[in-house]
């Protein structure tokens, strides 16, 4: 008589769990699996026969299943149990409980490159009876099982001579996704920003032990560049340390695939090392480009996981946004005026120009690397800047219109979480936008002007008429002789 003692409760710990029947003879057994999901195929691999046993003695007799003599005679296999010259299987006693969830593993893969068909599953017509949350498995010749589902999940096993329960722990992964607010450095929902800006991003992956096929992917709206920067990060949040980073053999990253902005791959073995609970942070950047969406629905970047065989999270997202405003150039009566030029600056003195290019005659957005920046020319009274973050702003005139004063100090104006539309009729200003008002001054007397010439005229008539009166005077005065 042979014994497995201690395999029981090691295999409490497995991934795809091995359970126990009792008993011998044309004796039958039942496995109930509580707490199933109608999506979900669990299927049973009888990978060992019991011959006999006794239950008072805590002695049981297995022998090898024909199907899985192949298995058990791998050196994977043979780390963990002895397999006698007559087919007797025992536990080997130098190797932990924790063994049998490896041996498990190793079970199933090798059903899985041999095409071992099961002995029952779910996805079979009256192989499971299923009431409520509840499914069973009956008329099961007595053995050892191999239980799989094809969510990869954690069981607990609890068992009596002829039948097993075994309850199915919440084993669905689940993923949030995170943007970052520049001003604050806080991680949101939405977030605002300047076109040509970085946009960082970071999304968190839930684990639970089990974990299969594990790919994370996410897709960039047309107005957000990915930067092709990842960095992971795994979390135990159950000892409260800091997260470390994973290394990158561990998972792979493949952009443009699929029409995603790239997706990340973990290793299985990475996944076999997963715990119920921890958490892996991904990570990534973005830029946000001249495509954006201004204002309106803004920017959405969406991500979603992918898991065991045909399983999926639902989409997380995060919105980004970014604003338009107007300037409006008008003289201190409203009308409309051409031919000033501005700068823009996130100070009221000094500070940093705000860079911009030409879009179109009346249309500017900020520069991305490398482009040169201009000046912005005002035509037709109102150009239009679009691609702004919330945030105050300083307008510089650095040219006025002709005939016009020019500002002497920047002009500060806002922009919160709306764009800034002008309203303009009939070539005057009526409301919204950043109106910008420039004075013209009056005529001032100048030299050679016309005030000196009406002097200049009236000095001649009095000199030339002083001398009619002298040349009159001299001429009476010669009659009076």
């Amino acid at each position: 008589m042979k014994k497995i003692i201690t395999i029981l409760l090691a295999v409490m710990l497995t991934v795809t769990l091995s359970v126990p029947f009792f008993g011998a003879g044309d004796a039958t057994g039942s496995i109930t699996i509580k707490g199933i999901e109608s999506n979900v195929t669990y299927k049973l691999y009888r990978i060992l026969d019991l011959e006999s046993y006794n239950a008072d003695e805590n002695a049981y007799a297995y022998q090898v299943n024909a199907t899985w003599r192949g298995f058990f005679a791998t050196a994977g296999a043979l780390e963990y149990v002895d397999v006698d010259e007559d087919g007797y299987v025992t536990w080997k006693e130098n190797v932990p409980d924790s063994g049998a969830a490896e041996l498990a593993k190793l079970a199933l893969a090798y059903a899985e490159t041999h095409s071992i068909a099961p002995e029952k599953s779910s996805a079979n017509a009256g192989d499971m009876t299923v009431s409520g949350t509840n499914g069973t498995f009956s008329d099961l010749a007595l053995g050892y099982y191999l239980v799989d589902s094809n969510l990869g999940t954690l069981c607990g096993l609890t068992t009596t001579d002829t039948a097993a329960e075994i309850t199915v722990k919440n084993g669905k992964p689940t993923l949030d996704k995170f943007v970052q607010e520049d001003s604050t450095l806080e991680w949101g929902k939405v977030n605002t920003a300047d076109m040509g800006q970085t946009v960082h991003f970071f999304s968190t992956i839930t684990a639970y032990a089990g974990a299969e096929g594990y790919v994370f992917h996410d897709v960039m709206p047309a107005g957000i560049t990915y930067d092709t920067v990842v960095t992971i990060l795994r979390e135990n949040p159950r000892t409260r340390a800091a997260g470390t980073e994973v290394e990158a053999t561990n998972y792979t990253v493949t952009p443009g695939a699929d029409g995603h902005s790239f997706d990340v791959t973990f290793t299985q073995a990475f996944c076999d090392t997963l715990a119920t609970g921890d958490l892996i942070h991904i990570y990534y950047d973005g830029t946000l480009n001249e495509n954006a969406t201004v204002a309106g629905a803004g920017n959405v970047d969406k991500a979603w996981l992918t898991y065991s065989e045909s399983f999926r999270t639902s989409e997380v997202t995060t919105t980004t946004y970014t604003y338009a405003f107007d300037l409006v150039k008008t003289d201190s009566q409203g009308n409309l005026i051409d031919g000033a030029e501005f700068k823009i600056y996130d100070a009221s003195v000094g500070g940093n120009e705000v860079p911009v290019v030409k879009v179109d005659d009346t249309t500017y957005r900020p520069a991305k690397t490398g482009e040169t920046a201009v000046a912005a020319l005002v035509k037709n009274g109102k150009i239009r800047f679009v691609g702004f973050d919330s945030d105050t702003y300083y307008l510089e005139e650095t040219k006025a219109p002709e005939g016009y004063n020019k500002l002497l100090a920047r002009q500060s104006f806002e922009i919160d979480g709306a764009n800034l539309d002008s309203v303009v009729t009939q070539g005057a200003y009526t409301s919204g936008g950043v109106q910008v008002v420039n004075k013209t001054g009056s005529l001032l007397p100048q030299t050679g002007g016309m005030g000196t010439t009406l002097f200049i005229t009236i000095g001649a008539v009095l000199v030339l008429g002083a001398g009619i009166v002298l040349v009159a005077r001299k001429r009476m005065s010669k009659i009076a002789e």
